[in-house]
């Protein structure tokens, strides 16, 4: 049980508690997300944490546990989102081999 509950809290320490996902979101018809100002009654709008984080999946069972397999697939999570992994950055690959620079020789 320790292991799960430490699991747990390393992965809700990715949260960045920008409180996004706490407001409702609405789809239109492009499949594109609206988030609405209707946050969860829950959440400070203030700090944008969760008043009852530590209990908020007893308490409110609207609240959706993310877990990595989650966030593979929610499309309403912001793409800066804490769960999600980091962007792989843009590599160019070539075929060409590099040149080298010419340097100048017996100056």
């Amino acid at each position: 049980m320790t292991d799960t509950t430490d699991d747990d809290t390393a992965w809700d320490r990715l949260c960045k508690q920008c409180g996004r996902c706490c407001f409702d979101k609405l789809e239109d018809s492009r499949g594109r997300i609206i988030y609405t100002r209707t946050a969860c009654r829950y959440l400070d709008m203030e700090s944008r944490r969760c008043k009852i984080f530590e209990r908020r999946f007893e308490i409110n069972p609207h609240c959706i546990k993310l877990t990595p397999e989650l966030v593979e697939i929610l499309h309403w999570l912001p793409s800066d989102c804490g769960y999600r992994p980091p962007p792989e950055k843009f590599t160019r690959k070539s075929n060409r081999p590099r040149r080298k620079k010419k340097t100048e020789k017996g100056m």
